[in-house]
């Protein structure tokens, strides 16, 4: 944290910075950048753990704060812990939606299932091995894994659309994978 010369925190240079944002001084917004930036990128790596991503969900913070200057209050807070809140919320809703991202193959996936195989040979061995061991699982907890991974599904998503309880749900999925996980469990395959 900035301190000026009394040790007390420099917060009049932020607003300063914030209301010469707001006018359309990009300086002052690389000025902001060149101080929070890397407290601001820690804070989001932290969450999304890559750091591309990372980098990304970083200027969206600050193109949030040349976009929306006055959605910082000065009076409600440090400029320092505002950008740390948006920063937190962009890297969390990042990470939300790669989670719900289905697969890269998931359309070689369900071209499989049907006997035919779609995209480059690599690691097509693997692929039916999944799919012959998803093949295995009760139904029901086939279909509840293939819609959380493949369709990206949430748990509420997945209840609404099998017309089951929540719990049901998650009772399944988790099933589903400690069935999977026994029976790949010699194929050095990584089951998420």
């Amino acid at each position: 944290m900035r301190v000026d010369s009394t040790g007390l925190p420099a917060v009049a240079p932020d607003r300063n910075l914030v209301e010469r944002i707001a006018a359309g001084d990009e300086s002052a917004l690389l000025a902001l950048y060149r101080l929070y930036a890397n407290p601001a990128y820690s804070l989001i790596y932290r969450i999304v753990r890559d750091e591309t991503v990372a980098e990304e969900v970083l200027q969206d913070t600050f193109f949030r704060l040349w976009c929306l200057p006055h959605s910082y209050d000065p009076d409600k807070g440090a400029l320092l812990s505002w950008l740390f809140t948006v920063a937190r919320n962009l890297a969390l809703d990042r990470r939300r939606k790669e989670s719900r991202r289905p697969l890269a193959f998931v359309s070689e996936f369900r071209d499989a299932r049907n006997g035919e195989f779609a995209g480059p040979d690599a690691g097509l061995e693997k692929r039916y091995t999944v799919i012959e061991a998803l093949r295995q699982l009760p139904k029901e907890q086939r279909i509840a894994l293939e819609l959380a991974y493949f369709e990206g599904l949430t748990h509420t998503e997945l209840a609404d659309r099998l017309r089951e309880p929540v719990g049901t749900v998650k009772t399944r999925i988790r099933l589903g994978m400690q069935k999977l996980k026994a029976l790949l469990k010699d194929c050095r395959l990584v089951i998420l």
